[in-house]
């Protein structure tokens, strides 16, 4: 899966979202085993699909995404996990959404630092030598 990590980010967020919104609305369900092993429903799919940044950033990868299309992304997701050298810790604590989410949101941080805010102010000074 070759997936821009805004994009996975939002994914996480929009699947946490609905897990506490389940949690919320069925007692009976345990939001820290649902962090584990999320519940994929349409909800999430229409959520996903619809999003403004997933229209802009992936459209040509999202537009015609299925259920069953999702749900796979979400298991190579948690399959591809945390590298090792990202983890804080040494513990052999489960991956869950939250852990994920933090994964990809300093992920993001690092691409937004390293690249594109360099290229921003790159092009930024560009045109203000252009303009003088």
């Amino acid at each position: 899966m070759d997936c821009p990590s805004n994009i996975v980010l939002l994914l996480l967020q929009i699947i946490l979202q609905r897990q506490q919104a389940l949690t919320h609305r069925d007692k009976s369900l345990n939001l820290e085993e649902m962090l584990k092993e999320p519940i994929i429903d349409n909800d999430i799919l229409t959520e996903f699909k619809t999003h403004k940044l997933v229209q802009l950033y992936g459209p040509q990868y999202y537009r015609d995404i299925s259920l069953r299309g999702l749900k796979t992304m979400v298991t190579d997701i948690f399959a591809n996990g945390i590298p090792k050298t990202a983890q804080p810790s040494e513990t052999d604590e489960p991956i869950t959404v939250v852990s994920l989410a933090n994964h990809y949101y300093a992920q993001r941080v690092d691409e937004l630092q390293g690249r594109e805010l360099p290229q921003l102010r790159e092009q930024l000074l560009e045109k203000l030598e252009h303009m003088t």
